[in-house]
């Protein structure tokens, strides 16, 4: 069309026709990729309590110390938030150091807001984030992806290691998270998540951090596999 026919009038119809458009194909879209199953009933509804034993390898679970670990969120958002939220602390045996594990469960993750990751709730207890970094975790069940950080609470280091399952997928990030949904939601599924995270009160990062990975991959190797996808998913190498 030539530019001296498209007046202020025309230009606007056009706008407004085209933003029709996008809605229109928006909703019909929408309704094409509508998930209507629950991927948790695909997987098999999870129960960490049960999948995650008391006793493993070289680790013990102290009784009556998971009061020390973090909550994921304040505690009258947990109902809201998450289907289930499990707490430990485990004595490494041959070491004789401590880690606090806490896992956040919800079965609808169909919005990002679901997900409270410890960059929201450990600063909203008092903590101060000092580093922060991406990681990959590799195991004998595949490769997925990780955040370390080092917090601290007055005087008291905390390293922690924490990773998030969406789906049938590990994924780091909303814009991962977000993905992960549309892709489910694409195969007709409304998407489950699940956040593991395992920490030590420790000076020492580096020393932390690789007893943490340890401590994952003993928690790996000890489930049941038919369980090990509702930690990892089945594409963690991805």
């Amino acid at each position: 069309m030539n530019a001296r026919y498209l007046t202020p009038r025309r230009l606007s119809l056009m706008t407004i026709g085209l933003a029709l458009s996008i809605m229109v194909g928006s909703v019909a879209l929408a309704e094409i990729f509508k998930p209507g199953k629950f991927w948790a009933d695909h997987l098999g509804e999870p129960h960490y309590a049960q999948i995650v034993p008391k006793a493993f390898g070289d680790w013990v679970e102290l009784p009556n110390a998971g009061r020390v670990v973090v909550d994921p969120v304040q505690a009258e958002n947990l109902a809201r938030l998450y289907t289930e939220t499990l707490a430990r602390t485990y004595l490494h045996k041959p070491s004789g150091r401590v880690l606090m594990l806490s896992i956040a469960y919800g079965r609808d993750q169909s919005s990002d807001t679901q997900l409270h990751t410890p960059q929201q709730c450990y600063p909203s207890q008092g903590f101060r984030i000092i580093e922060e970094s991406d990681d990959t975790l590799r195991s004998a069940y595949g490769e997925f992806k990780a955040v370390r950080m080092v917090t601290r609470l007055g005087e008291r280091p905390e390293p922690l290691t924490f990773f998030i399952r969406v789906g049938d997928s590990v994924v780091r990030g909303s814009k991962e998270r977000n993905l992960a949904r549309l892709r489910m939601a694409m195969q007709g599924y409304l998407v489950d998540g699940m956040l593991l995270r395992v920490s030590e009160i420790s000076f020492h990062q580096e020393q932390a951090f690789a007893l943490q990975t340890k401590f994952i991959d003993d928690l790996l190797h000890a489930v049941l596999p038919a369980d090990r996808s509702k930690l990892i998913g089945t594409v963690a190498s991805r």
